[in-house]
């Protein structure tokens, strides 16, 4: 038998505690792969949005390539345990070193290349829905399936060398233990689990505390990192600590203890907890952090709307500008070379500040009012009244008091009452339309401003002119002299990149949450030697096949939503901290949508993982 065909027989003999590392890394392999099928798709070589979209995904690669080196290194090193007798038989009966490293590396191969097509051919498969979906979300042209050569070329080249590395890795940890110890591999005698008192208030002080300034505390760096690593010791040491001592407290409890199958879970149960402390605790913060993220997102996404401006485009220039010209003509030759069809239309106004919150507001005549909206022809304004067109509250400020707003002028205030209050017209500022004589009093000791407005269509499919011109007009940062506003650049900030963010967060997101899930199930299998030989020797003294299934459901519920709920717990005081720190009204509504879809992913999970365990005991134990 060569080297070769004995690792595949490795690999086909204990394909059970394989097939989660092979799926797990084939789903991150698809994803990866659909990611940079969308990175280098032809349609987003150029345009504004696209070149957004595709750093956004570039960003999602990284993120999941780090995850990913993470989550195989974990898995891989997750077999030692029951594979350690294994290794130190072949060491006895001669095997080098070497050949110990071709094995392992030829086994992580097999099942990197197994992953490497499994993934790619399923990302084949779905690039259509992907690209739909989300072209659909970040509301972009449908982008059409294409031969990813330079993505294939990608995925193979980052993944392959991925598995071997992982794999030399593995050796590093065989070789450092003696043969007597690899050849007990996991049958050691284990001491019963200790929990320290001190340590385990400590650990709910940690809790309490992070938990505690998350609710009452005014957010800033300091203390969001204190809140971070209270949080971050509390749930280790609730692991470790606090979670073995509250069993403890229940073994202690007789009638309890002795009643049915409590004492068998129980005692499993707080071997299990200290032995996998570290992993709960990597598994509640990766959920937590996956929920957080996921939630917030959707929340970004949802509190953010656009207000209807009347025109694509607006150009607001002080009598400062000494570029007005030359800024008109570069909008202008914008419009010119896409071959846009466009009316143009200029007006004189005047340009004050509003109550005490000094919030800026367009001053139009009524002749210039009935040239945007002819409607006002119907409505003539009386002097000393106007019409607004704006929103009510701006920052703490009520702009309609008693039917009036006052108007702040150079050093002196002037107060209008208002005939109506309309919906906002312009986007740049609210605006106010009064009569003639109104406007000619306010013009005394006040420089007019002139407003360009543009109108033309599909303002929202010309995104890079109106980035061009933004660029151009203000700058990188900000023009004294010079205000600009765009449909496009609005749609743009209000809905397609909190939309990009979500769709970018939420693939992300499932990858945290799904590898959670296998860090779960890898110790469960690798656990489910010993597990079988203990329920063998207990069914031989009495043990019924309903009381063994009991028990087993208890301790998987408890392994599987323990950190589950733990993470919930962590998501919701996350979330009160955004709710009342950003401003996010409608955070927990998200929050809950988005826990109750991984809640279902998790349950799907756990009915599937189930069902192979339980089904595996019983093959073993009752046979």
């Amino acid at each position: 038998m060569t080297f070769p065909q004995f690792a595949y027989k490795n690999i086909t003999r204990n394909l059970r505690a394989y097939l989660a590392f092979y799926l797990s890394s084939s789903f991150a392999v698809m994803i990866f792969f659909m990611f940079a099928m969308f990175i280098f798709h032809p349609a987003l070589e150029t345009g504004y949005m696209n070149n957004i979209a595709k750093k956004g995904m570039v960003f999602a690669e990284w993120v999941i390539f780090v995850f990913s080196i993470l989550f195989v290194l974990y898995s891989v090193s997750a077999f030692l345990k029951t594979r350690k007798s294994e290794f130190g038989i072949l060491t006895i009966q001669g095997a080098s070193p070497k050949q110990l490293r071709l094995l392992i590396t030829l086994e992580n191969v097999f099942i990197g290349l197994a992953s490497i097509v499994t993934g790619i051919i399923g990302g084949t498969v779905l690039a259509k829905l992907f690209f739909t979906a989300g072209s659909y979300i970040v509301e972009m042209e449908p982008l059409e399936l294409y031969f990813p050569l330079k993505a294939l070329g990608i995925t193979i080249g980052v993944f392959l060398p991925l598995f071997v590395l992982i794999s030399q890795f593995t050796l590093f940890i065989i070789h450092s233990e003696e043969v007597v110890s690899l050849l007990k591999g996991s049958v050691k005698p284990k001491r019963e689990p200790k929990s320290s008192i001190p340590f385990s208030i400590l650990g709910m002080m940690f809790l309490g505390g992070g938990f505690g300034l998350a609710l009452f505390a005014g957010i800033d760096i300091g203390s969001a990192v204190i809140i971070t690593v209270c949080t971050v010791i509390g749930t280790y040491l609730f692991y470790s600590q606090l979670s073995v001592w509250v069993l403890k407290l229940l073994k202690r409890n007789k009638k309890f203890y002795r009643k049915g199958t409590n004492l068998l879970w129980i005692s499993d149960l707080m071997y299990r907890v200290k032995d996998n402390a570290r992993l709960f605790f990597i598994v509640s913060i990766v959920s937590a952090v996956a929920f957080t993220a996921t939630g917030t997102l959707a929340t970004y996404k949802s509190m953010f709307t656009t207000e209807d401006s009347l025109y694509e485009m607006e150009f607001l220039s002080y009598s400062s500008n000494k570029d007005e010209n030359e800024q008109l003509t570069y909008i202008q030759q914008q419009f010119e070379q896409k071959n846009i069809d466009y009316e143009q239309s200029k007006f004189k106004v005047i340009e004050t500040g509003q109550g005490s919150s000094n919030y800026p507001v367009l001053v139009l005549s009524y002749k210039d009012g009935i040239k945007i909206l002819p409607e006002l022809k119907t409505s003539k304004l009386e002097e000393g009244k106007g019409v607004y067109f704006g929103q009510t509250e701006r920052e703490g400020y009520t702009v309609l008091q008693d039917n009036t707003t006052d108007l702040q002028l150079n050093n002196q205030q002037m107060s209008i009452k208002l005939q109506s209050i309309e919906q906002p017209l312009l986007s740049l500022h609210d605006v106010l339309v009064v009569d003639e004589n109104t406007f000619n009093l306010l013009k005394q000791g006040n420089e007019l401003v002139t407003f360009y407005a543009f109108q033309f269509a599909n303002s929202k499919e010309n995104l890079d002119i109106s980035q061009k011109i933004h660029d151009h007009i203000v700058g990188e940062t900000y023009n004294p002299d010079a205000r600009y506003s765009s449909k496009a650049i609005e749609y743009y900030q209000t809905v397609q990149l909190p939309s990009l963010s979500l769709f970018i967060g939420l693939f992300i997101g499932i990858i945290f949450f799904l590898a959670a899930g296998s860090f779960l199930y890898f110790r469960l299998f690798t656990d489910l030697y010993e597990e079988r030989k203990k329920y063998k020797s207990l069914a031989k003294i009495g043990l019924s096949e309903k009381e063994m299934v009991k028990n087993a459901n208890i301790q998987m519920a408890i392994l599987f939503f323990l950190p589950f709920l733990l993470a919930i717990v962590e998501t919701g005081f996350a979330l009160q901290v955004l709710q009342r720190e950003g401003g996010f009204s409608n955070v927990f509504q998200s929050g809950v949508i988005t826990i109750l879809g991984f809640l279902g992913l998790q349950l799907l999970y756990f009915i599937v993982i189930r069902s192979s365990y339980i089904k595996n005991l019983k093959e073993y134990v009752y046979r």
